[in-house]
């Protein structure tokens, strides 16, 4: 299925009305990968994005914000504020599926900004600011990406176990779908779904049916990152 952007409400309000999730106030750790969540699941319903393989406009469409690949980017991606648009830069070196993640992980950033003296960091994880920053922003990423509900809908309902085929289906790189998979504890196959234990039965792996790389060009990019 392929989606297309339906938004619910105006552009101008999307961040508004993402910021409006963070609450004025330092959060722990694990309060901050809540509001994350709240926040990515909101960009995607303002949108009207029900299904894998969320178009990167629902972000690089906003007003204000402009992406730009930049080939002599020493990291993956940056943003800041330049002449009234926040402007994510991606690493045009890296392939176009970790361009993607990145973008997210940049938004998330430009939604924290107004909150960003607030990010204190958290003891009991062990996590300086700067480094929870980074690691809440990577979280966003891969819930607007690849939503909890929708990955086990597919991992353990449809039966796409394949590391490169769940890949393929939500348009990240194999490394990200294996990490989200252990994020949400969906590592090992059918003993992880939640059936009756009489019905469960070993799922082989499912190899992505085309075995394409994820170094390939997506559509969802083309033209948007020039």
């Amino acid at each position: 299925m392929t989606n297309t952007i339906n938004s619910t409400t105006t552009n101008e309000s999307v961040l508004r009305t993402l910021r409006s999730l963070m609450p004025a106030r330092v959060l722990s750790y694990a309060e901050a990968l809540q509001r994350a969540e709240l926040q990515a699941g909101r960009l995607l319903s303002l949108h009207g994005v029900r299904s894998p393989g969320v178009p990167i406009e629902i972000v690089t469409e906003l007003p204000r914000i402009r992406v730009e690949q930049n080939y002599d980017l020493p990291v993956s991606a940056s943003a800041h504020w330049d002449s009234g648009y926040w402007v994510i830069s991606v690493n045009a070196g890296e392939f176009l599926l970790r361009q993607r993640f990145s973008v997210m992980h940049e938004f998330k950033h430009v939604l924290d900004h107004p909150t960003r003296h607030l990010i204190h960091g958290d003891s009991r994880a062990r996590l300086t600011p700067d480094r929870m920053a980074e690691k809440v922003a990577d979280y966003f990423a891969a819930c607007v990406l690849m939503p909890k509900a929708w990955v086990k809908t597919a991992f353990c309902t449809d039966r796409v176990q394949g590391i490169e085929a769940l890949a393929d289906l939500f348009q990240v790189s194999p490394m990200a779908m294996s990490f989200r998979l252990t994020q949400l504890g969906l590592t090992t196959q059918a003993d992880r779904c939640a059936m009756p234990l009489g019905r469960r039965r070993q799922i082989s792996t499912v190899p992505s049916a085309s075995r394409r790389s994820y170094f390939r060009a997506l559509p969802a990019l083309t033209g948007v990152l020039a």
